[in-house]
């Protein structure tokens, strides 16, 4: 391919600089800083253009609308085509820059512009006046065509062919473009040779002089020159020209086309066609007119929106390159060599003629590159055989990506996919290839068709994973490390978007390897595999069909921590027991891998990773949760103990009971009735010990009578005879003037009693002084095998009129209506957010009076919050049980509902319609 003029190059730098330097002389004005800085850019690239001994210098010329560097055309831009309208309206043929020009002379050229609106006449006469004088710029007013010269010695073939085009640049572009009038310009070029030569005779297509003065061409018949409905397939391009000729006619298409753009006239085309014609062997010019022939034959078929010079020459190079490789002189690998340098050559006619691409790319359409192009053609051109051969080849990676999945789909498509899944397995092979190139196009190509390896095959996938990785471990080549773990990581997405399960183990066991040796590396290709941030996706298919798909336990043992996140994420979350122990299996076949994560975590990660991994450790091994937690619970926040404790209730553990009584004394006092409800919910007799101690008095440090209250519930809920007694001597006690004990712990031990002694409890009842009212809410039985996580332990009730309560310890107001309640807490409409976890003094409006307690916020329910009550005085439970008392309605007007309990909230705080009456 002819390189470019440097002195051209250089010279349309400067064109594009002067007229930016115009542009901005009329927007700012020649003294503008931004005017003079690109006057300085303009002088720079006009000394670049202008090499050292050159004694002509620089000759900008003007021809309509198209402007010429030393007599070659320039592609302009709309400005720099304006520019040339400018000085050829101007009368102007051409400035001349001379070695010697200075900035000050190029400063007064550019100011002989008008900065706004003057007719074209006066800017000659301007330039003339300003430029008076100077040594180093020179305007000239009369235009000297050099095509013209070129003709004065040419045939009198290609004299008449001027002559007819005249200035009629147009016409000879037509005849370019039409496959029967190149094949006549050739045969006149043909025939002036001959002519030439001493022949009398007029060859066909030869110019010929006809009545009068008109002059017309001949048209072409038999003689050897193929006709346009004449078939050469069968020609053989490569014994009728070598590689030097088939080069050779590929510049003398350029130097055409560059002809057929320009500004000149048909008079400096026709010069230069009928030049470069002469100028090709004879063989040469056979080989041309057989190509023109074919591409003719194909009519309608051929691309419209291209030049016939671009199809001629791409016709040429793919009908050379099939020709060399069928009769064996190339392999295929050399075949795409010689593409390449087929492409370079017409490559220069491309950018010269591919006007229709440039539209396209300025419209934001994909284009198909010119190789990629040539490559296909070469494949449309192979026989089958060929190409089966080719591809089950070691040279199959030369083949682009493209051409390999068409064949694939055709295979498909015949339902042949014993030899499609070969084809692939076979091209997947190369990239372990020994030879670089092969490497790298075959690590392209697999990135390119790695949604074909999943729909043919899925263990294809797995098998050029394998190559790939094993590949990646010992490149050493940096920039094939880069395209390997490219195509490593894009067969990996594929996998993970096709549900590869196998394919995926695979990926991250090689991956896994390769981070033994290249860590970074592997990092940086784990982020980007999409394996792991599609493990939520994994796990929520699993649970929710039931089954673990094949593979899929594999892939999560090899992400233990990411797998076990979303375990536990979704254990913690779980309402039904049915859904936590689904999960809990799956978490159980992951292994120890994933035992040893979450061990970990509670054992010494962070508090807020060891609070989620507690319940679903408490579940999966609850030794390790009661060796490693009650250590570590004493430092952690409130909020985090209360969320621990509700998880190891709610995790179903068999031990769990002795769990909670472990970490009963590293609690905060805040959370202990909360820690004592739940071990009364567990219903085992090994905690009536610490429930009875509990019950008599002997409290932990911190805590109040609430707890003794808590701990009688939980009593009630155990069924053990020995718990009686203790029960019925909070009831019986009395002092000189009434009870010894509060009325609420007594309302709490005659409930219990209600369900350890029922007949003792309806005979002492009358005696009590406890009222009927007083013993409206009692707490709900748990049963053993309930579908909830965790069992509501309250009777809830729809108050008739929600109750306002205020946070008194918050810096900023905040306002609850509290609409549904229960002894141990309510949902409330909230005036602002507040973060679950946040401690809260209430203040509720109760008549004149108000009511206090203690809380935590729970979670979102819609609209409204939940709350549960921590801490409050046995009095002020008293005012609240009546209030509750007073707001309930007939069971019978509402139902006896029992709903799902949301695990994170307790369950009286369930916004569910709720109505119970007394046990």
């Amino acid at each position: 391919m002819k390189t470019a003029d440097p002195k051209i190059t250089s010279g349309r730098a400067f064109v594009r600089s002067l007229n930016i330097l115009l542009k901005y002389a009329r927007l700012y004005g020649y003294d503008h800083s931004r005017t003079i800085e690109q006057l300085e850019i303009a002088e720079r690239e006009l000394r670049a253009a202008i090499p050292s001994g050159d004694r002509a210098g620089l000759l900008l010329g003007a021809t309509g609308a198209q402007l010429l560097l030393d007599g070659v055309p320039l592609e302009g831009s709309p400005a720099e085509r304006q520019f040339a309208q400018l000085l050829s309206a101007a009368g102007l043929a051409s400035v001349q820059f001379f070695p010697s020009v200075t900035m000050e002379e190029l400063s007064r050229f550019t100011r002989a512009f008008p900065t706004g609106k003057a007719k074209p006449s006066e800017l000659a006469q301007q330039l003339k006046t300003t430029l008076s004088g100077t040594k180093g710029i020179r305007v000239n007013e009369i235009c000297f065509i050099a095509t013209d010269s070129r003709l004065r010695d040419a045939s009198m073939a290609a004299q008449l062919a001027a002559a007819t085009f005249g200035e009629d640049h147009d016409q000879f572009t037509k005849w370019l473009n039409d496959p029967q009038k190149l094949l006549e310009l050739i045969a006149a070029a043909q025939g002036a040779k001959s002519g030439a030569n001493g022949s009398n005779a007029l060859a066909p297509g030869t110019w010929s002089t006809g009545s009068g003065s008109s002059v017309g061409m001949l048209r072409t018949s038999g003689m050897g020159l193929p006709m346009a409905g004449e078939s050469v397939a069968a020609k053989n391009f490569a014994g009728t020209a070598n590689e030097q000729e088939i080069y050779g006619i590929l510049s003398a298409l350029t130097s055409i086309g560059q002809v057929g753009v320009g500004g000149g006239g048909g008079v400096a085309a026709a010069g230069v066609f009928h030049e470069q014609m002469s100028q090709l062997p004879g063989r040469a010019q056979d080989t041309l007119k057989a190509a023109i022939a074919e591409l003719a034959s194909r009519g309608p078929a051929a691309k419209p929106d291209e030049s016939t010079l671009v199809q001629l020459a791409e016709h040429l190079a793919i009908r050379f390159a099939l020709e060399r490789y069928e009769t064996g002189e190339v392999k295929v690998n050399a075949v795409r060599q010689m593409l390449d340098r087929l492409n370079q050559e017409i490559g220069a006619l491309r950018n010269i003629l591919g006007a229709h691409e440039d539209k396209m790319s300025e419209a934001g359409m994909l284009v198909e590159s010119h190789r990629e192009i040539l490559d296909r053609q070469f494949w449309a051109g192979v026989p089958e055989t060929g190409k089966h051969t080719v591809l089950m080849s070691e040279e199959a990676w030369c083949i682009p990506a493209r051409n390999v999945q068409s064949y694939v789909d055709g295979l498909l498509e015949e339902g042949n996919l014993a030899d499609a899944a070969s084809v692939l397995q076979n091209y997947a092979s190369c990239a372990i290839s020994d030879e670089a190139d092969a490497r790298r196009k075959a690590a392209v190509g697999l990135s390119d068709m790695a949604g074909l390896y999943a729909k043919v095959d899925p263990k294809l996938l797995s098998e050029a994973l394998r190559h790939l990785g094993l590949r990646l471990s010992v490149e050493q080549d940096g920039e094939l490390q880069g395209i390997v773990s490219s195509a490593f990581v894009r067969l990996s997405q594929e996998a993970a978007s096709k549900r590869c399960f196998p394919a995926m183990e695979q990926a991250l066991d090689l991956i896994a390897g390769v981070e033994s040796q290249r860590p970074g590396i592997a990092r940086a290709m784990r982020g980007k595999m999409g394996i792991e941030e599609r493990v939520p996706e994994f796990v929520e298919e699993a649970l929710r069909a039931r089954q673990v798909a094949t593979g899929l336990t594999g892939v999560l043992k090899l992400m233990p921590q990411t797998a076990m996140e979303q375990l536990a994420s979704r254990f913690n979350r779980c309402s039904l027991r049915e859904d936590a122990d689904n999960i809990s299996d799956l978490a159980t076949d992951l292994g120890e891998e994933g035992l040893q994560y979450l061990r970990a975590a509670v054992r010494s990660g962070p508090v807020a990773e060891a609070v989620e991994m507690v319940g679903l450790l408490a579940k999966l091994d609850p030794r390790a949760v009661e060796v490693f937690l009650p250590n570590r619970l004493k430092d952690f926040p409130p909020g985090a103990q209360d969320r621990i404790l509700r998880q190891i209730s709610a995790s179903g553990a068999e031990s769990r009971c002795r769990i909670l009584l472990e970490l009963l004394d590293h609690v905060d006092p805040m959370v202990m009735p909360l820690a004592i409800d739940e071990i009364g919910v567990c219903g085992e007799r090994e905690s009536l010990g610490r429930l009875l101690t509990i019950v008599d008095g002997d409290l932990p440090a911190g805590a109040g009578n609430y707890l003794r209250v808590k701990a009688v519930e939980a009593l009630g809920r155990t069924p053990a005879p020995e718990a009686v007694l203790t029960v019925k001597r909070i009831l019986q006690a009395r002092k000189v003037f009434g009870w010894l004990h509060p009325h609420e712990l007594r309302i709490a031990a005659f409930q219990a009693l209600e369900k350890l002694d029922p007949a003792w409890a309806v005979a002492f009842l009358p005696k009590s002084g406890l009222a009927q009212n007083d013993l409206a809410l009692a707490p709900l039985s748990v049963t053993a095998n309930s579908k909830f996580v965790r069992p509501r332990r309250h009777a809830r009730v729809r108050l008739s009129k929600p109750v306002v309560a205020m946070c008194t310890n918050l810096k900023e107001a905040c306002r609850l209506d509290i609409k549904t309640a229960s002894l141990s807490g309510g949902v409330a409409t909230i005036s602002r957010h507040l973060a679950p976890g946040t401690r809260v003094q209430l203040k509720m409006q109760l008549g004149l009076r108000h009511l206090q307690a203690t809380a935590l916020m729970r979670d979102y329910r819609a609209q409204d919050m939940a709350f549960e009550i921590v801490d409050i005085s046995l009095d002020e439970r008293s005012r609240l049980r009546r209030m509750l008392a007073e707001h309930m309605v007939p069971a019978a007007e509402a139902g006896n509902r029992e709903s799902p309990d949301n695990r994170m909230s307790d369950p009286a705080d369930t916004p569910v319609p709720l109505v119970s009456a007394t046990n």
